[in-house]
């Protein structure tokens, strides 16, 4: 009877994790990620859309807030023009442009895209002189900008220098001359058309019967004028992500204005 070494006994054999298995064959990792590529790309352009989307929002927002708020400070400051009148003062100095500091002079000049009038605007006694242009872009074609600049009048006696504008609405269309034409014409990207836009004058000037009044270049020839109306078609920065095309917002207000009178309450020629 024969007996086994013990040393020469075969090894035991242990299980190695994944032995036997098959692996992914290369055709199947590149049909994974063609897939997966997909679903990231439909993703993303879904976020990229849905980005562009709250831009085009955000900007039709603010557009409307900011013209709003332009127009309203504009009809606050014509709610103002012609105080002080002269009729308060001791000896009723007469409104002259150039040496009355202390006597608003109500409105100064008119056209469709520009005004001055003056007026004591926070209460205090102090004239103020008052701006609002529509400036054109370099390259000639709205949208605009339209710009009010404010210094005390004094000051603006002392130089003859326009003030600093820190307050702006851009994305203004309009520009219309009071005729039926346009003063710069509109130029946007896309597809629409907005011509149909830029024929409203910014300014327009009744005097109390309701006849239209035309420009004016002083306080003298402006005296006419009983109210006036602002007018502004803005379009916000971004297009519309499906029509390509800029939402044209209108908005419109009017306002009295109180012009120099004597003690009859006649309009000082």
């Amino acid at each position: 009877m024969s007996r086994r070494n013990p040393m020469s006994a075969a090894p035991t054999r242990f299980p190695v994790a994944g032995y036997g298995q098959r692996g992914f064959s290369l055709l199947e990792m590149m049909v994974s990620l063609a897939i997966l590529t997909v679903v990231i790309g439909v993703a993303v352009n879904g976020l990229t859309e849905m980005q562009r989307r709250d831009f085009a929002e955000h900007s039709k927002t603010d557009t409307v807030q900011e013209a709003r708020d332009f127009v309203d400070q504009m009809v606050r400051d014509l709610h103002d023009v012609g105080y002080p009148p002269r009729v308060v003062f001791k000896n009723k100095p007469q409104c002259s442009l150039a040496t009355s500091v202390n006597v608003s002079c109500s409105l100064v000049s008119f056209s469709p895209t520009q005004i001055q009038y003056e007026g004591d605007l926070d209460g205090t006694g102090t004239i103020y002189e008052v701006f609002m242009n529509l400036q054109a872009p370099p390259s000639g074609k709205c949208p605009c900008i339209l710009q009010r600049g404010v210094v005390t009048k004094a000051t603006w006696l002392g130089n003859g220098n326009p003030p600093t504008y820190y307050t702006e609405l851009n994305g203004v269309l309009n520009s219309g001359d009071g005729a039926g034409g346009t003063t710069f014409g509109v130029s946007l990207s896309g597809p629409g058309s907005y011509s149909s836009y830029d024929r409203a004058p910014i300014f327009q000037a009744w005097d109390i019967d309701a006849n239209p009044v035309p420009n004016c270049v002083d306080a003298t020839t402006c005296s006419s004028i009983d109210s006036i109306q602002i007018t502004v078609n803005v379009a916000p920065n971004f297009a519309d992500p499906q029509t390509q095309t800029y939402p044209v917002y209108s908005i419109t207000s009017k306002a009295r204005v109180n012009n120099a009178q004597d003690d009859s309450g006649t309009i000082i020629p």
